[in-house]
């Protein structure tokens, strides 16, 4: 029984540590932040955070990482989502991402840090975009051949759109929350519902 308190109160620890971090490298950026300040605003020490997580870097992409874990779950298409099913999920997630501006400040603001090659999420970021694009590639592909998305169109090329999209509209809200992103996103999505509509309407 000590054993599961024990456990309890290392996991709450941990998670008091990642909600710390989020909300300050999303406020502060990750150069901007020291240990000590995560340390202080979850209620722990320094060692004790060190004991968590053995580095900055470490807890740094335990943040990144527990983000994507949650965007993977909501804007993944369901087995049974029909044809373009990941457009429908992206606008889900895009739904999502106007409910929480902590997150969406997160990631913008680590990202725009991890252009440099020395920061310490760079490689993180590359194979994520790398990752994405590939899953993006592929959802569009499958929808190629069930005929709704346009033949012609370069899928690879669309999914580089679809990032783009979704990341400039994130930096938009951020300074200025009137900008509408779901209604934005839900513009390009109906263009591309509307050119496979069209060449199904075409096809002999």
């Amino acid at each position: 029984m000590a054993y599961d308190v024990t456990r309890s109160r290392g996991e709450e620890s941990k998670a008091a540590i990642l909600t710390a971090a989020r909300e300050l490298f999303a406020t502060r950026g990750y150069r901007g932040t020291s240990l000590a300040a995560i340390a202080e605003a979850a209620g722990l020490s320094q060692p004790g955070l060190l004991h968590h997580y053995r580095s900055k870097n470490a807890l740094l992409l335990a943040v990144l990482a527990s983000r994507d874990s949650a965007d993977s779950s909501i804007s993944s298409p369901g087995p049974d989502a029909p044809r373009i099913g990941i457009i429908d999920g992206l606008a889900t997630l895009v739904a999502h991402n106007e409910s929480d501006r902590q997150v969406v400040a997160l990631f913008s603001m680590l990202l725009g840090e991890a252009v440099a090659a020395d920061h310490p999420a760079h490689e993180y970021f590359v194979r994520r975009y790398d990752e994405v694009r590939a899953c993006l590639t592929q959802n569009l592909r499958d929808a190629q051949e069930q005929h709704a998305l346009a033949p012609g169109i370069d899928t690879e090329a669309l999914a580089n759109v679809l990032i783009a999209v979704l990341d400039g509209l994130q930096f938009q809200w951020l300074l200025d929350e009137s900008v509408d992103m779901r209604a934005s996103y839900a513009a390009l999505s109906g263009l591309i519902r509307a050119a496979g509509s069209s060449a199904r309407a075409a096809a002999p």
